[in-house]
């Protein structure tokens, strides 16, 4: 028998399994820092391997991004969707999870999901490893900050996910609010901010930093802005983007 005996037998009878799927690697571009924005708020990457049996090693290697199916829909499936696939071109699933008992909103939870290992090992690369994102203490990349324009859209993308737009009182109407429990990131998030000339509160009970006035409201959405829906309808019906009288 040849030297490769074994290779060729396997590769022969596996039909395509142990084989690494292809993705493509984006160079750094603004909608690769807008998908970043977006997996830092309401995305993770999980990479497990384990053996099935002695010869049959198999792995979950994913990125999934959640939401709620009453207002995040459209922005999933619609936008981010079509932003993974046209940056890596991989095919992206759409998922609903099963409802919890003693979870009032979990019947709403809805997911998109992407497998590949290369897609998780150029994630990894990029900043952003597989597990616990708090545990991990994920960050603003210095491939972002250090660039004004990637800066923009990241903060775009974790408002999409983490921030809330809502009214408050009648002398003082509106906010953007941006909420997170990785003080690394609140931290990054208000420096952006302020670089970017875009007055914000201090971190408020640990968690939340606030836009309240007219003025920071229209130069976030005029330097910043929505690409989630839910977001957008609010600003449009407040008429939150209109110039200043």
């Amino acid at each position: 028998m040849s030297d490769n005996w074994g290779q060729s037998k396997w590769g022969k009878n596996s039909r395509g399994k142990g084989r690494t799927k292809e993705i493509r690697i984006p160079p750094n571009c603004s909608e690769l820092a807008e998908f970043y924005g977006i997996i830092l708020g309401d995305g993770n990457s999980h990479k497990t391997s384990f053996y099935k049996s002695r010869n049959n090693k198999r792995g979950v290697y994913m990125i999934r991004i959640v939401g709620d199916s009453r207002h995040d829909y459209l922005y999933l499936t619609q936008y981010v969707k079509l932003l993974i696939e046209r940056l890596f071109e991989i095919k992206v699933r759409i998922g609903k999870f099963k409802p919890k008992k003693n979870f009032v909103n979990s019947q709403n939870a809805m997911f998109i999901e992407a497998h590949s290992v290369k897609l998780i090992n150029f994630l990894e690369e990029k900043g952003f490893p597989s597990g616990n994102k708090i545990k991990n203490k994920l960050r603003i990349p210095d491939w972002i900050n250090q660039n004004e324009d990637y800066l923009r859209v990241c903060l775009r993308g974790l408002y999409d996910t983490n921030g809330s737009v809502y009214k408050i009182t009648n002398q003082n109407p509106h906010q953007f609010c941006f909420t997170n429990y990785n003080q690394g990131l609140l931290n990054d998030v208000r420096n952006g901010l302020l670089s970017l000339i875009i007055n914000c509160s201090k971190i408020s009970k640990g968690k939340d930093i606030y836009i309240t006035k007219k003025e920071e409201l229209r130069k976030f959405l005029k330097g910043v802005g929505f690409s989630n829906d839910r977001h957008l309808k609010k600003v449009r019906m407040w008429n939150l983007d209109s110039p200043v009288v």
